[in-house]
């Protein structure tokens, strides 16, 4: 029943990580607005049986989401039909006055997110990054009505943004300085400003907030900032920013002391005799090299998110009862299992799960922040194993063994639509619109076939239940 829609019964679908989801079209005269085809949720069990008795409440609620979003875009669905058939017959708008002014970007940009929020399920981590973003705006361009925005402003703002250099605040020569003239000083010392990718997510959150005020406020608001927007630059993507590890340098990492023996576990960067098969310090980083896990997946793991069905151990990557415990994934196609590769069965891994209380965090030693630093301890832990190993480079970070995990699927002859699966990744094409994926036997299959040739893993002992 894997991944696919179940015939039997209307709008009840199998994801292939297992749970089932109710899922359904956007009705046809609403999906414009709506922002999306597809209207998805978990119906948060795997229990076929139990997700026939939840259907029809979570039925019931998304008709009447829909009905709701009918009735309060209705003017703007009419007005959109008409102009769709009979052509825009209004007359210019520069001889249409507002009859007051809208509310200042501060206001309107706080309503918006906590909105969109709500329906995206935003992270706290994604919150905080867009307000940020406004407060840039504001301070650069000032809080006005959101009508009251002319291109001009939002040019000022894109050459200000490209001219004021990475991390100026903490720069002592520009302490307490605004931003306006710490673009003007950078630009007489010819420093390099920031990057087009953080030039784009400033605009991006101003973008989100004109949308969603020209549906909410007023329907004739232009939406002045979306064709400013600077095109990502070639090969400017976040992940080209990171590189994959070398063959030496994934070496280096794993005969670190973590991987070896260590003075103590609180001076567990020193050598040492003392044995780390018991933390998520020594887990954590094979998790990501074997199973492509991201860091706080990893981190976040519960024993019984270590399972076996088929005659396959896997890793399951959920938010289960987020609210109790505090799980988060990146976006639903995150929500996967992975199979355990023989590497890390061999390493022990799956005798070190069974050594947990059931219930309990695989590796409590790793601190999991509060919502908007989550990953803040994981970071730090990982760039001080780097150090240590010897590893330098603003490219070689924790997504640098994601990156090699990639590398690896691809040298081993892995099939893309699998390693997108096994990553978390978004799926591609039709297969994105339907959901298909693949069960646990093709995945065991795929993971059993990734070798690196150059790394060898033979000096570490595996785990033994004693500390």
């Amino acid at each position: 029943m894997t991944g696919r829609n179940m015939s039997n019964q209307y709008r009840l679908y199998s994801h292939p990580n297992g749970y089932f989801y109710h899922r359904v079209k956007v009705p046809a005269d609403i999906r414009h607005l709506y922002g999306k085809q597809i209207e998805q949720r978990s119906l948060r069990t795997r229990d076929y049986r139990d997700a026939l008795r939840r259907l029809p409440a979570v039925i019931v609620e998304v008709d009447r989401a829909f009905a709701l979003f009918r009735a309060r875009y209705a003017d703007e669905m009419v007005a959109g039909n008409r102009d769709s058939l009979h052509g825009v017959l209004r007359p210019p708008r520069k001889d249409i006055k507002r009859a007051a002014d809208l509310p200042k970007l501060s206001v309107i940009s706080d309503e918006c997110f906590k909105a969109i929020g709500r329906v995206k399920k935003w992270s706290a981590k994604t919150e905080v990054a867009r307000r940020t973003h406004i407060k840039q705006v504001i301070e650069i361009c000032g809080d006005k009505p959101l009508n009251r925005y002319t291109q001009s402003d939002i040019r000022l703002l894109k050459e200000t943004l490209f001219s004021i250099p990475p991390q100026s605040h903490g720069k002592s020569e520009f302490k307490g300085l605004p931003k306006a003239q710490i673009a003007a000083e950078a630009r007489k010392q010819d420093m390099q400003g920031l990057s087009v990718e953080s030039v784009r997510q400033v605009l991006t959150a101003a973008n989100i907030v004109f949308g969603w005020a020209r549906a909410e406020y007023d329907i004739g608001l232009q939406n002045i900032v979306q064709p400013m927007i600077p095109r990502p630059s070639v090969g400017g993507s976040r992940n080209s920013k990171r590189q994959g590890f070398t063959s030496s340098e994934l070496q280096k990492l794993f005969r670190s002391p973590v991987f070896v023996g260590v003075e103590s576990e609180a001076a567990w960067f020193r050598p040492g005799k003392v044995h780390m098969q018991h933390t998520g310090r020594f887990w954590v980083p094979l998790l990501a090299l074997y199973a492509g896990a991201r860091l706080m997946e990893a981190v976040q793991l519960l024993q019984q998110d270590v399972g076996h069905e088929h005659d396959v151990w896997y890793v399951d990557i959920n938010r289960d009862d987020e609210e109790q415990t505090g799980k988060r994934v990146k976006n639903d196609s995150s929500i996967r299992r992975i199979p355990v590769h023989p590497t890390l069965i061999n390493l022990g891994f799956l005798d070190f799960v069974g050594s947990v209380p059931a219930g309990q965090r695989l590796f409590p030693d790793i601190e999991i922040g509060p919502a908007t630093q989550r990953h803040r301890q994981a970071s730090k832990m990982f760039n001080k194993l780097l150090s240590v190993a010897g590893i330098k480079g603003p490219k070689k970070v924790w997504h640098s063994l994601r990156h090699s995990f990639e590398q690896a699927c691809r040298d081993s002859g892995v099939d893309s639509a699998i390693m997108d699966q096994l990553q978390g990744h978004v799926q591609k094409g039709m297969r994105g619109v339907y959901g298909e994926g693949y069960g646990l036997p093709a995945l065991s299959s795929a993971i059993q076939s990734i070798r690196y040739k150059s790394v060898d893993l033979s000096h570490i002992q595996p785990f033994a239940n004693r500390r």
